[in-house]
């Protein structure tokens, strides 16, 4: 399920929007995603904000403490994937654990 954008810009051949040219477009791209992640809580989402982030993290064209910013939350959600990666599915109420 993607998420929809309603910002659309410069798009490349291979459908992805042209980050190169139009560097807020990762930004609002960004924001998109952060905003829906409690919505959904999915790794691949939060897997995207990831990507997002080193982007912005690393276009000298936007400011420098929105770059260090976005480089120091990497960490943040690269955890945030691995928690959000669907869990082993729980007992059936009529197993029982013997130790």
């Amino acid at each position: 399920m993607s998420i929809p954008c309603y910002c659309r810009g410069g798009e490349e051949e291979d459908g992805l929007p042209g980050y190169e040219t139009s560097p807020d477009l990762a930004l609002v791209a960004l924001l998109t995603l952060m905003s829906s992640f409690p919505a959904r809580r999915s790794a691949a989402v939060a897997q995207s904000i990831v990507t997002h982030l080193r982007v912005v993290s690393a276009d000298e064209r936007l400011d420098g403490i929105l770059r260090g910013c976005a480089a120091q939350l990497v960490s943040n959600w690269e955890a945030l994937t691995v928690l959000s990666q669907p869990g082993p599915e729980p007992l059936a109420p009529s197993t029982r654990v013997v130790n």
